[in-house]
């Protein structure tokens, strides 16, 4: 091997193990699905499954993207959006037509009154607390949305058939939840382990209260 060589395989190997040691270790994470069921005709798709930490003092770093909320049509759309506390929402009015809109909320997590804006244009809220928070249009009175405030990261939407499922969870022990837009039912709660890479089932059943 002459000396060029020996020198060109020497910074690969240099250049290969910087990248290596760049890299950043993930925390072991794991994943939790499970089914919803409830008594009746009620509409899954309008129920949230989110974790808790076991220690309420914990705090965990929110997306950094903010989402969007667009008004159109005298609706929003989504009309149920799921974000983290910390987290940001843009408030798009979205109409095609010279429509101003108002996005305004009485709710205990965030009180909160946009004003009037035109087409084009966005307000936007940042919610630092858990909870829903129901989303009013002064001008449009059949108008309503609500946002999901979950304390964690770690949300999702049940589906129509009532499944649902929360990925790239921290290993450790997690609580389980429901929230029900139309609080027909008593909430449920189940205490969770995640472990690295293993899946963990939890099956909800929502009762009468």
């Amino acid at each position: 091997m002459d000396r060029a060589t020996a020198c060109f395989i020497s910074i690969v190997f240099w250049f290969a193990g910087s990248v290596v040691a760049a890299v950043p270790t993930t925390q072991p994470a794991g994943t939790i699905v499970g089914k919803v069921t409830a008594a009746g005709d009620v509409p899954l798709s309008e129920m949230v499954v989110y974790l808790q930490p076991t220690d309420p003092a914990a705090k965990l770093p929110p997306p950094p993207h903010p989402v969007q909320v667009s008004q159109k049509g005298a609706r929003f759309a989504p009309a149920l959006t799921i974000i983290c506390v910390g987290q940001t929402v843009n408030f798009l009015n979205d109409e095609d037509k010279m429509v101003e809109h108002n996005v305004f909320s009485n709710a205990p997590a965030k009180r909160f009154d946009l004003g009037m804006y035109p087409p084009g244009q966005s307000r936007s809220v940042t919610f630092d607390k858990p909870g829903p928070v129901f989303l009013y249009c002064s001008i449009h009175r059949y108008m309503d949305g609500v946002i999901f405030v979950s304390p964690t990261p770690f949300h999702s939407r049940v589906m129509p058939d009532g499944t649902y499922r929360i990925e790239n969870v921290p290993a450790g022990k997690w609580i389980v939840t429901t929230w029900q837009r139309r609080r027909r039912f008593k909430e449920d709660t189940e205490p969770v382990m995640v472990a690295d890479g293993q899946p963990a089932t939890i099956n909800l059943e929502l009762r009468r209260k």
